[in-house]
Protein backbone atom coordinates (compact mmCIF):
# COMPACT_ATOMS: atom_id res chain seq x y z
CA UNK A 1 0.00 0.00 0.00
CA UNK A 2 1.74 3.51 -1.22
CA UNK A 3 1.57 6.52 1.34
CA UNK A 4 -0.52 8.91 0.88
CA UNK A 5 1.31 11.85 -0.84
CA UNK A 6 0.63 15.16 -0.07
CA UNK A 7 2.07 18.43 -0.53
CA UNK A 8 4.84 18.09 2.24
CA UNK A 9 4.61 21.66 3.70
CA UNK A 10 4.09 20.66 6.92
CA UNK A 11 7.58 18.93 7.22
CA UNK A 12 9.91 19.59 4.29
CA UNK A 13 11.31 22.32 6.79
CA UNK A 14 10.90 21.15 10.34
CA UNK A 15 14.78 19.57 10.04
CA UNK A 16 16.06 22.77 11.71
CA UNK A 17 14.52 22.15 14.84
CA UNK A 18 17.02 19.26 15.13
CA UNK A 19 20.25 20.45 14.80
CA UNK A 20 22.20 20.33 18.32
CA UNK A 21 22.82 23.96 18.54
CA UNK A 22 21.33 25.41 15.05
CA UNK A 23 19.86 28.59 16.22
CA UNK A 24 21.89 29.75 19.90
CA UNK A 25 23.99 32.20 18.29
CA UNK A 26 21.54 33.57 16.18
CA UNK A 27 19.34 34.20 18.92
CA UNK A 28 22.11 36.14 20.78
CA UNK A 29 22.37 38.05 17.10
CA UNK A 30 19.01 38.75 16.98
CA UNK A 31 18.59 39.70 20.55
CA UNK A 32 21.90 41.91 20.32
CA UNK A 33 20.29 43.84 17.41
CA UNK A 34 16.97 44.43 19.15
CA UNK A 35 18.93 46.37 21.89
CA UNK A 36 20.31 48.62 19.09
CA UNK A 37 24.08 49.20 18.36
CA UNK A 38 24.04 48.54 14.85
CA UNK A 39 24.19 50.90 11.66
CA UNK A 40 21.09 48.71 9.83
CA UNK A 41 18.49 50.42 12.49
CA UNK A 42 16.89 49.63 15.40
CA UNK A 43 12.99 49.02 16.36
CA UNK A 44 13.19 52.42 18.08
CA UNK A 45 15.05 54.04 15.16
CA UNK A 46 13.04 52.63 12.21
CA UNK A 47 14.36 50.53 9.46
CA UNK A 48 15.88 51.04 6.07
CA UNK A 49 13.95 49.98 3.28
CA UNK A 50 15.78 50.98 0.59
CA UNK A 51 17.39 48.36 -1.50
CA UNK A 52 20.54 48.37 -2.53
CA UNK A 53 22.13 46.24 -5.52
CA UNK A 54 24.79 43.39 -4.32
CA UNK A 55 28.09 44.24 -6.08
CA UNK A 56 28.55 42.60 -9.53
CA UNK A 57 30.81 38.87 -9.46
CA UNK A 58 31.64 36.92 -12.33
CA UNK A 59 30.58 33.45 -11.03
CA UNK A 60 30.83 31.47 -7.42
CA UNK A 61 34.31 30.32 -8.68
CA UNK A 62 35.45 33.46 -9.43
CA UNK A 63 34.55 34.63 -5.67
CA UNK A 64 36.21 31.60 -4.60
CA UNK A 65 39.64 31.95 -5.88
CA UNK A 66 39.18 35.71 -5.08
CA UNK A 67 38.35 35.44 -1.19
CA UNK A 68 41.06 34.81 1.12
CA UNK A 69 39.55 31.33 2.99
CA UNK A 70 42.02 30.26 6.01
CA UNK A 71 39.83 28.40 8.47
CA UNK A 72 40.35 25.12 10.14
CA UNK A 73 37.52 22.84 9.15
CA UNK A 74 35.98 22.76 12.13
CA UNK A 75 35.99 26.41 13.48
CA UNK A 76 32.35 27.64 13.36
CA UNK A 77 33.04 30.59 14.54
CA UNK A 78 35.97 31.36 11.80
CA UNK A 79 33.71 30.04 9.01
CA UNK A 80 30.67 32.22 10.21
CA UNK A 81 33.20 35.82 10.06
CA UNK A 82 34.38 34.64 6.60
CA UNK A 83 30.82 34.14 4.98
CA UNK A 84 29.58 37.54 6.20
CA UNK A 85 32.60 39.12 4.97
CA UNK A 86 31.77 37.42 1.39
CA UNK A 87 28.25 38.21 2.25
CA UNK A 88 29.17 42.35 2.42
CA UNK A 89 31.48 41.89 -0.47
CA UNK A 90 28.98 40.01 -2.60
CA UNK A 91 26.08 39.40 -1.77
CA UNK A 92 24.40 35.99 -0.70
CA UNK A 93 24.42 34.14 -3.27
CA UNK A 94 28.23 34.33 -3.52
CA UNK A 95 28.71 33.79 0.14
CA UNK A 96 26.66 30.54 0.23
CA UNK A 97 28.24 29.30 -3.18
CA UNK A 98 31.29 29.92 -2.07
CA UNK A 99 30.02 27.91 0.86
CA UNK A 100 29.11 25.02 -1.17
CA UNK A 101 32.36 24.78 -2.56
CA UNK A 102 34.26 24.85 0.76
CA UNK A 103 32.24 21.77 1.39
CA UNK A 104 33.18 19.68 -1.72
CA UNK A 105 36.63 20.27 -1.13
CA UNK A 106 36.35 19.35 2.36
CA UNK A 107 37.76 22.72 3.56
CA UNK A 108 34.55 23.23 6.05
CA UNK A 109 33.65 19.61 7.94
CA UNK A 110 29.89 18.65 7.67
CA UNK A 111 30.26 18.91 11.35
CA UNK A 112 29.61 22.50 11.14
CA UNK A 113 26.39 23.71 11.09
CA UNK A 114 25.73 24.98 7.44
CA UNK A 115 21.83 26.15 7.76
CA UNK A 116 22.97 27.85 11.30
CA UNK A 117 26.15 29.98 9.09
CA UNK A 118 22.97 30.27 6.47
CA UNK A 119 21.11 32.19 9.02
CA UNK A 120 24.15 34.55 9.96
CA UNK A 121 24.46 35.48 6.43
CA UNK A 122 20.37 36.28 6.37
CA UNK A 123 20.64 39.07 8.84
CA UNK A 124 24.07 40.34 6.92
CA UNK A 125 21.77 40.43 4.16
CA UNK A 126 19.10 42.26 5.48
CA UNK A 127 21.71 44.71 6.84
CA UNK A 128 23.57 45.29 3.91
CA UNK A 129 21.04 45.41 1.33
CA UNK A 130 17.61 46.22 3.06
CA UNK A 131 14.89 44.88 4.74
CA UNK A 132 12.37 44.55 1.68
CA UNK A 133 11.33 42.02 -0.44
CA UNK A 134 13.89 42.42 -3.68
CA UNK A 135 16.74 41.71 -0.88
CA UNK A 136 15.10 38.86 0.80
CA UNK A 137 14.75 37.08 -2.69
CA UNK A 138 18.73 37.52 -3.32
CA UNK A 139 18.31 34.63 -0.24
CA UNK A 140 19.36 31.23 -2.33
CA UNK A 141 17.44 28.56 -0.69
CA UNK A 142 20.27 26.22 -0.05
CA UNK A 143 21.60 25.43 3.45
CA UNK A 144 17.62 24.53 3.96
CA UNK A 145 16.49 28.17 3.76
CA UNK A 146 18.66 29.40 6.50
CA UNK A 147 18.96 32.61 4.89
CA UNK A 148 15.53 33.33 4.86
CA UNK A 149 15.46 32.64 8.84
CA UNK A 150 18.46 35.12 9.01
CA UNK A 151 17.03 37.88 7.26
CA UNK A 152 13.42 37.43 8.65
CA UNK A 153 15.60 37.23 12.27
CA UNK A 154 16.89 40.80 11.30
CA UNK A 155 13.53 42.57 10.18
CA UNK A 156 11.83 41.08 13.10
CA UNK A 157 13.60 42.73 15.84
CA UNK A 158 13.42 46.22 13.95
CA UNK A 159 9.43 46.54 13.44
CA UNK A 160 6.79 47.34 16.06
CA UNK A 161 5.40 43.70 15.67
CA UNK A 162 5.46 40.42 13.55
CA UNK A 163 2.25 41.31 11.52
CA UNK A 164 3.94 44.18 10.27
CA UNK A 165 7.32 42.53 9.57
CA UNK A 166 5.59 39.77 8.06
CA UNK A 167 3.32 41.60 5.48
CA UNK A 168 6.09 43.82 4.24
CA UNK A 169 8.11 41.16 3.02
CA UNK A 170 5.52 38.05 2.55
CA UNK A 171 2.30 39.50 1.00
CA UNK A 172 4.73 41.22 -2.05
CA UNK A 173 6.26 37.24 -2.57
CA UNK A 174 5.74 35.98 -6.36
CA UNK A 175 4.94 32.37 -6.07
CA UNK A 176 6.83 31.94 -9.20
CA UNK A 177 9.83 32.64 -7.71
CA UNK A 178 9.93 29.70 -5.58
CA UNK A 179 7.03 27.73 -4.76
CA UNK A 180 7.94 26.61 -1.56
CA UNK A 181 9.18 30.14 -0.15
CA UNK A 182 5.33 32.09 -0.98
CA UNK A 183 2.97 31.65 1.54
CA UNK A 184 4.33 29.14 4.30
CA UNK A 185 7.75 29.34 4.81
CA UNK A 186 7.84 33.01 4.99
CA UNK A 187 5.58 33.26 8.04
CA UNK A 188 7.81 30.14 9.22
CA UNK A 189 10.18 32.48 9.43
CA UNK A 190 7.83 34.65 11.55
CA UNK A 191 6.45 32.23 14.06
CA UNK A 192 10.65 32.03 15.07
CA UNK A 193 10.78 35.89 15.80
CA UNK A 194 7.37 35.97 17.75
CA UNK A 195 8.68 33.39 19.98
CA UNK A 196 11.32 35.85 21.16
CA UNK A 197 9.26 38.43 21.14
CA UNK A 198 6.87 36.74 23.59
CA UNK A 199 10.06 35.49 25.63
CA UNK A 200 9.27 31.75 24.60
CA UNK A 201 5.77 31.85 25.85
CA UNK A 202 4.05 29.37 24.03
CA UNK A 203 0.80 29.95 23.58
CA UNK A 204 1.08 33.65 23.63
CA UNK A 205 2.87 33.11 20.62
CA UNK A 206 0.07 30.80 18.98
CA UNK A 207 -1.93 33.23 19.85
CA UNK A 208 -0.13 36.16 17.77
CA UNK A 209 0.34 33.73 14.97
CA UNK A 210 -3.39 33.26 14.51
CA UNK A 211 -3.67 36.94 13.21
CA UNK A 212 -1.73 36.25 10.51
CA UNK A 213 -3.60 36.72 7.34
CA UNK A 214 -4.61 33.21 6.15
CA UNK A 215 -4.73 29.62 7.13
CA UNK A 216 -1.40 28.80 5.55
CA UNK A 217 0.19 31.58 7.20
CA UNK A 218 -0.83 30.37 10.72
CA UNK A 219 0.21 27.22 9.69
CA UNK A 220 3.92 28.04 9.00
CA UNK A 221 4.12 30.44 11.70
CA UNK A 222 2.87 27.69 14.08
CA UNK A 223 5.68 25.53 12.78
CA UNK A 224 8.10 28.28 13.24
CA UNK A 225 6.93 29.02 16.84
CA UNK A 226 7.19 24.88 18.03
CA UNK A 227 10.66 24.48 16.42
CA UNK A 228 12.13 27.63 18.05
CA UNK A 229 10.51 26.07 21.73
CA UNK A 230 12.28 22.67 20.65
CA UNK A 231 15.56 24.94 20.06
CA UNK A 232 15.34 26.37 23.57
CA UNK A 233 14.52 22.75 25.42
CA UNK A 234 17.36 21.39 23.92
CA UNK A 235 19.47 24.21 25.13
CA UNK A 236 17.37 24.41 28.66
CA UNK A 237 16.07 27.73 28.14
CA UNK A 238 12.53 27.08 27.29
CA UNK A 239 9.96 28.29 29.93
CA UNK A 240 9.21 25.83 33.05
CA UNK A 241 6.28 22.72 32.03
CA UNK A 242 6.90 22.54 28.47
CA UNK A 243 8.86 19.60 28.67
CA UNK A 244 9.36 17.20 30.96
CA UNK A 245 11.44 13.74 30.83
CA UNK A 246 8.42 11.74 32.59
CA UNK A 247 6.49 12.69 29.42
CA UNK A 248 8.46 12.58 26.86
CA UNK A 249 5.78 13.82 24.19
CA UNK A 250 5.04 16.85 26.15
CA UNK A 251 4.11 19.95 24.86
CA UNK A 252 2.99 18.08 21.84
CA UNK A 253 0.50 16.15 23.77
CA UNK A 254 -1.27 18.74 25.59
CA UNK A 255 -1.39 22.24 23.22
CA UNK A 256 -4.88 22.41 21.18
CA UNK A 257 -5.37 19.34 18.51
CA UNK A 258 -4.90 21.61 15.66
CA UNK A 259 -1.39 22.45 16.57
CA UNK A 260 -0.17 19.24 17.08
CA UNK A 261 0.50 18.23 13.77
CA UNK A 262 3.51 21.10 13.62
CA UNK A 263 4.29 20.43 17.04
CA UNK A 264 5.14 16.69 16.40
CA UNK A 265 7.16 17.26 13.42
CA UNK A 266 9.48 19.70 15.39
CA UNK A 267 9.67 17.38 18.37
CA UNK A 268 12.40 15.22 17.51
CA UNK A 269 15.11 16.85 19.04
CA UNK A 270 13.53 16.54 22.42
CA UNK A 271 12.98 13.14 21.87
CA UNK A 272 16.84 12.89 21.33
CA UNK A 273 17.44 14.39 24.79
CA UNK A 274 15.36 11.99 26.36
CA UNK A 275 16.13 9.21 24.87
CA UNK A 276 19.96 9.87 24.73
CA UNK A 277 20.63 9.70 21.27
CA UNK A 278 18.62 6.20 20.73
CA UNK A 279 16.95 6.37 17.88
CA UNK A 280 14.65 2.88 18.69
CA UNK A 281 13.81 4.46 22.09
CA UNK A 282 12.77 7.95 20.81
CA UNK A 283 10.81 6.20 17.53
CA UNK A 284 8.36 4.11 20.20
CA UNK A 285 7.84 7.03 22.01
CA UNK A 286 6.20 8.61 18.92
CA UNK A 287 3.83 4.95 18.93
CA UNK A 288 1.83 6.87 22.17
CA UNK A 289 0.96 9.94 20.02
CA UNK A 290 -2.43 10.58 20.42
CA UNK A 291 -4.83 10.67 18.03
CA UNK A 292 -3.02 8.54 16.18
CA UNK A 293 -2.66 10.50 13.16
CA UNK A 294 -0.13 12.29 14.82
CA UNK A 295 2.73 9.33 15.28
CA UNK A 296 3.16 9.66 11.76
CA UNK A 297 3.80 13.36 12.44
CA UNK A 298 5.94 12.44 15.19
CA UNK A 299 7.89 9.79 13.12
CA UNK A 300 8.35 11.82 9.97
CA UNK A 301 10.46 14.09 12.55
CA UNK A 302 12.88 11.89 13.48
CA UNK A 303 13.28 10.66 10.17
CA UNK A 304 14.13 14.06 8.88
CA UNK A 305 17.53 13.40 10.73
CA UNK A 306 18.35 10.15 9.42
CA UNK A 307 20.03 11.33 6.20
CA UNK A 308 21.31 14.69 8.34
CA UNK A 309 25.36 14.27 8.41
CA UNK A 310 25.44 16.19 11.51
CA UNK A 311 22.80 13.93 13.40
CA UNK A 312 24.16 10.25 11.61
CA UNK A 313 27.40 10.49 13.66
CA UNK A 314 25.53 10.55 17.57
CA UNK A 315 22.73 8.68 16.23
CA UNK A 316 25.03 6.02 14.77
CA UNK A 317 28.19 5.49 15.77
CA UNK A 318 28.23 1.75 15.39
CA UNK A 319 27.94 2.72 11.35
CA UNK A 320 31.01 4.79 11.73
CA UNK A 321 32.84 4.80 8.13
CA UNK A 322 29.06 3.61 6.31
CA UNK A 323 28.15 5.85 3.45
CA UNK A 324 25.67 8.18 4.24
CA UNK A 325 23.19 6.53 2.57
CA UNK A 326 23.52 3.06 4.41
CA UNK A 327 23.41 5.23 7.85
CA UNK A 328 20.42 6.53 6.88
CA UNK A 329 18.47 3.50 5.71
CA UNK A 330 19.98 1.61 8.57
CA UNK A 331 18.35 4.18 10.67
CA UNK A 332 15.25 4.21 9.64
CA UNK A 333 15.15 0.21 9.80
CA UNK A 334 15.42 0.92 13.62
CA UNK A 335 11.88 2.49 13.62
CA UNK A 336 8.86 -0.07 14.98
CA UNK A 337 7.92 -1.48 11.53
CA UNK A 338 4.21 0.78 11.71
CA UNK A 339 7.28 3.75 11.41
CA UNK A 340 9.18 2.87 8.65
CA UNK A 341 7.53 3.98 6.04
CA UNK A 342 7.80 7.65 7.45
CA UNK A 343 11.00 8.10 8.44
CA UNK A 344 12.07 6.74 4.55
CA UNK A 345 9.65 9.54 3.47
CA UNK A 346 11.03 12.30 5.78
CA UNK A 347 14.44 10.86 5.03
CA UNK A 348 14.02 11.94 1.49
CA UNK A 349 12.24 15.63 2.13
CA UNK A 350 15.60 15.72 4.35
CA UNK A 351 18.25 15.66 1.47
CA UNK A 352 15.41 17.46 -0.84
CA UNK A 353 15.74 20.52 1.87
CA UNK A 354 18.94 20.97 1.56
CA UNK A 355 19.54 19.62 -2.37
CA UNK A 356 16.49 21.49 -4.09
CA UNK A 357 16.04 20.04 -7.13
CA UNK A 358 19.28 17.62 -7.30
CA UNK A 359 18.84 14.32 -6.64
CA UNK A 360 21.74 12.07 -6.40
CA UNK A 361 21.59 11.71 -2.62
CA UNK A 362 18.66 10.73 -2.67
CA UNK A 363 18.92 8.28 -5.55
CA UNK A 364 21.61 6.95 -3.21
CA UNK A 365 18.98 6.77 -0.49
CA UNK A 366 16.56 5.48 -1.66
CA UNK A 367 18.90 2.54 -3.76
CA UNK A 368 19.43 1.26 0.27
CA UNK A 369 16.44 1.10 1.87
CA UNK A 370 14.86 -2.21 1.88
CA UNK A 371 12.82 -3.27 -1.00
CA UNK A 372 9.44 -2.65 0.42
CA UNK A 373 9.51 0.92 0.43
CA UNK A 374 11.68 1.79 -2.38
CA UNK A 375 8.38 2.56 -4.17
CA UNK A 376 7.33 5.06 -1.59
CA UNK A 377 10.66 6.92 -1.24
CA UNK A 378 11.30 7.19 -4.95
CA UNK A 379 7.53 8.49 -5.41
CA UNK A 380 8.92 10.56 -2.69
CA UNK A 381 11.51 12.62 -4.52
CA UNK A 382 9.12 13.04 -7.38
CA UNK A 383 6.26 14.53 -4.96
CA UNK A 384 9.45 16.86 -3.32
CA UNK A 385 10.47 17.86 -7.27
CA UNK A 386 6.82 18.74 -8.16
CA UNK A 387 6.56 20.86 -4.69
CA UNK A 388 9.67 23.27 -6.38
CA UNK A 389 8.76 23.44 -9.47
CA UNK A 390 5.71 23.35 -12.05
CA UNK A 391 8.53 22.79 -14.69
CA UNK A 392 7.42 19.84 -16.12
CA UNK A 393 10.89 19.07 -18.15
CA UNK A 394 13.06 19.98 -14.74
CA UNK A 395 10.92 17.58 -12.80
CA UNK A 396 11.25 14.78 -15.91
CA UNK A 397 15.12 15.40 -15.38
CA UNK A 398 15.41 14.97 -11.90
CA UNK A 399 12.75 11.69 -12.23
CA UNK A 400 15.09 10.22 -15.63
CA UNK A 401 18.68 10.74 -13.16
CA UNK A 402 16.87 7.59 -11.07
CA UNK A 403 17.11 5.07 -13.85
CA UNK A 404 14.62 2.41 -13.96
CA UNK A 405 12.97 3.67 -10.84
CA UNK A 406 11.87 6.83 -12.48
CA UNK A 407 8.17 5.78 -13.11
CA UNK A 408 7.83 5.96 -9.24
CA UNK A 409 9.32 9.24 -8.88
CA UNK A 410 6.82 10.28 -12.47
CA UNK A 411 3.63 8.73 -9.94
CA UNK A 412 4.72 11.19 -7.08
CA UNK A 413 5.19 13.97 -9.12
CA UNK A 414 1.38 13.24 -10.68
CA UNK A 415 3.17 12.53 -14.38
CA UNK A 416 2.82 10.02 -17.11
CA UNK A 417 4.79 7.57 -17.60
Amino acid sequence: MGLDVKKPRGRWLALIAVGVAVLVAAIIGVVALAAGGDSGGTASSGIDTSFKEPAHFESVDWVYDKEQYDCQPTDSMCVRKFLVKVTDDYGPQASLGVMQRLQQDQRVDMSVNDHDMAHSVGRETAKDYGSNFKAFDLCPTTFNYGCDHGFFEYVLARTPNARQAATTICESLNPATNLLIAGFTCYHGVGHGIMMAEGYDVHRSLKSCNTMPDKEAQDGCWQGVFMENVNAGMQGRALPGYFTKRDPLSPCDKVGVKYRHECYINHAGWLMVVSKDNIGASSRYCSNAKPARYKSSCWQSIGLMVTNPVWQGPLAPDLAGKSPATIGAALCHRFPKAGRQDCVVAGVDNLANFDQLEVTREHAFCKEVTADLQGDCFSRIGLDLAARTHDEAVIRKGCDALGEQARFCLQGANLSA
